[in-house]
């Protein structure tokens, strides 16, 4: 019986060839033969889109090749920093980099290629435990330790508060023996929580300072300091004698 089942059976015959074109593997076609079976308006809708296509990527790789190319040679160098916290003035001047470039070119620093980096946009509160004034916080003391401070301005309260954390400098090693004794009266001690000793931190700036009068920051007393992490010691000095009137 199975062998007779097995006669009935018929071997099975494609209908198509070997060669038949479902067999083949489609070439890609080319844009001119994709174009070739398109009617006009589909022709002229695809040149759009592909063109169109084409031309974004060309311009986004453009712009980045113009983007790297300012980057690059047009970023100048910082040379050193100015922090002023909780500034009040109304009306700030040295509102960007631009505002020192004639201090630069004075004491014969290229301008095009270096700038003075200033920050004077941070608020904190002294010993504040609000989740802004915490984050202000963390955020200068991460300008202090990167040196990107080299000058440091504050109202009297919060100067304090930095000026026991080690940040700042002994202004009794950079400023002249003249200088300290002319504002004795104004200079701001305080005692570092690391080393224990006791320096010379600040000095208070009254708003009548012309130069703090020209930038604009503050319209109050305000105290003046220097990082101990200063990037220039040279720069930064002449612009606290300078910033002082000596």
């Amino acid at each position: 019986m199975e062998e007779k089942y097995e006669k009935n059976v018929r071997p099975y015959e494609s209908v198509l060839g070997e060669d038949a074109s479902i067999y083949q593997n489609e070439k890609p076609k080319t844009e001119k033969e994709k174009l070739r079976a398109m009617g006009a308006k589909e022709k002229g809708q695809y040149i759009i889109q592909y063109y169109a296509a084409v031309f974004l990527g060309t311009l986004i790789v453009a712009a980045t090749i113009i983007f790297l190319i300012v980057h690059f040679t047009g970023k100048k160098d910082t040379v050193f920093g100015v922090l002023a916290v909780n500034s009040d003035g109304a009306h700030p001047a040295a509102a960007g980099p631009e505002y020192f470039e004639p201090f630069l070119e004075e004491n014969g620093v290229d301008a095009g290629k270096n700038q003075v980096g200033v920050n004077y946009t941070l608020y904190m509160k002294a010993g504040s435990h609000e989740a802004v004034d915490q984050t202000n916080l963390e955020m200068i003391q991460t300008l202090f330790m990167t040196q990107a401070v080299d000058l440091f301005f504050s109202d009297e309260e919060f100067f304090c508060y930095m000026a026991g954390t080690d940040y700042l400098a002994d202004l009794r090693d950079y400023l002249p023996a003249e200088v300290l004794d002319k504002y004795e009266a104004d200079i701001v001690y305080a005692k570092g929580m690391e080393t224990g000793e006791t320096i010379a931190a600040g000095i208070r700036i009254e708003p009548k300072n012309e130069w703090i009068r020209e930038t604009g920051w503050y319209e109050s007393t305000v105290v003046a300091g220097l990082s101990e992490t200063m990037k220039s010691e040279e720069l930064s000095v002449k612009m606290f004698l300078e910033m002082l009137g000596e």
